[in-house]
């Protein structure tokens, strides 16, 4: 069975923190928010209809359409579950390549093997999406691979379905794509027994604990995003069959889950947790609290982006993305669970796969 790794940080909002979780994360396939039924909030949430770009080509007509793109900034990986052989085009402008041994051999370009034992033999290469930023022979020899690479799928997967996202785009306009607006799906739970959580550690309690307790609340967070049967008031489950304990203290109430499921740029994850701490801010029942859980596209090459010291979480371009192992069953979530007041405390849990090289 694969290990995942799991940090846990807490602090209070507002919180810069959780501004470079978003911005860090540029491949998103799904976010869910839970929370104690509230109108106001539903609404806020509902509202937020993110949209994204899909186009069918070769890797080389996508890579001159970035690399010719006005605004630049382009975010794109293909949208089938291709593990091996893959690639996706990231915020700070480089197109990476993942591909087994033998295509990298075929390609003929410079690369670096992945350092994980137990996983296929892949390599990472990466290109430069402006031309400018190459030589030309080097952008000569590199337009060769990628359309070697397209020559080779003819007979097979053939073009790419590719998606992407980026600041210019715009309907109706003459470019071959289709953009895409993702609706929000909205589940309602009634009866449901909702802990009243405290984020923050208590006096005298020692890591150990407040790590228990903490993983117990992050557990009925996963279990209320599943729709869990379990968390209903009245639940007669067979105690010898299962059994599961509402985090203490808890109260009977309705639940809402809204879920986002489509490729999410993270200005979009970023306006979600904005109306979400906007509403805690002002939040005026102790029992009030949200839950955010993004889930990446495990098929990326690229899970995170580093980020720079400044303020405004600008990409450190000087460092390459960690290396990480595209999987379809690989972790790579972050879950942060809010309270309320403007000062309110926060939990923040991410949990990344075995072979990724996030955290060294």
């Amino acid at each position: 069975m694969a290990q995942s790794k799991v940090m846990l940080t807490n602090g209070t909002l507002p919180s810069t923190r959780l501004d470079r979780l978003c911005a860090a994360h540029p491949f998103n396939q799904q976010l869910d928010i839970v929370f104690p039924a509230s109108d106001e909030l539903e609404k806020a949430l509902a509202s937020l209809k993110p949209t994204y770009c899909k186009r069918r080509c070769t890797l080389s007509e996508f890579l001159d359409f970035a690399s010719n793109s006005p605004s630049g900034n382009i975010t794109a990986l293909p949208s089938t579950s291709e593990c091996v052989d893959t690639w996706c085009i990231d915020p700070t402008g480089i197109l990476t390549l993942c591909v087994s041994k033998s295509l990298y051999e075929q390609l003929g370009l410079i690369g670096k093997g992945l350092p994980f034992k137990g996983c296929p033999e892949q390599y990472v290469i990466r290109i430069p999406v402006k031309q400018e930023t190459e030589s030309v022979p080097v952008r000569a020899k590199q337009k060769e691979a990628l359309k070697l690479w397209d020559e080779l799928r003819e007979n097979g997967p053939g073009k790419w379905e590719v998606i992407y996202s980026r600041a210019d785009v715009q309907s109706g306009t003459s470019e071959p794509h289709e953009v895409v607006t993702v609706q929000p799906q909205i589940y309602h739970s009634t009866d449901i027994l909702i802990p009243v959580p405290t984020l923050a550690p208590l006096p005298q309690e020692s890591t150990e604990d407040w790590d228990e307790r903490i993983s117990d609340l992050f557990e009925w967070v996963g279990m209320a995003c599943l729709g869990a049967q379990r968390l209903k008031a009245n639940d007669r489950v067979n105690p010898y069959v299962a059994v599961y304990e509402i985090p203490a203290p808890s109260f009977v109430g309705d639940v809402t889950r809204i879920t986002w499921a489509a490729f999410l740029h993270p200005t979009f994850v970023k306006d979600a947790l904005y109306t979400v701490t906007s509403y805690l801010a002002s939040a005026t029942d102790n029992h009030a609290f949200i839950a955010m859980t993004r889930h990446g596209c495990c098929t990326s090459p690229v899970g995170a982006i580093p980020l720079s010291l400044a303020p405004d979480a600008s990409f450190d371009t000087a460092r390459c993305p960690p290396l990480r192992v595209p999987e379809i069953n690989m972790e790579d979530t972050g879950c942060f669970i809010l309270g309320p007041g403007q000062n309110g405390n926060f939990v923040l849990a991410e949990s990344i796969g075995q072979w990724d090289a996030r955290w060294g």
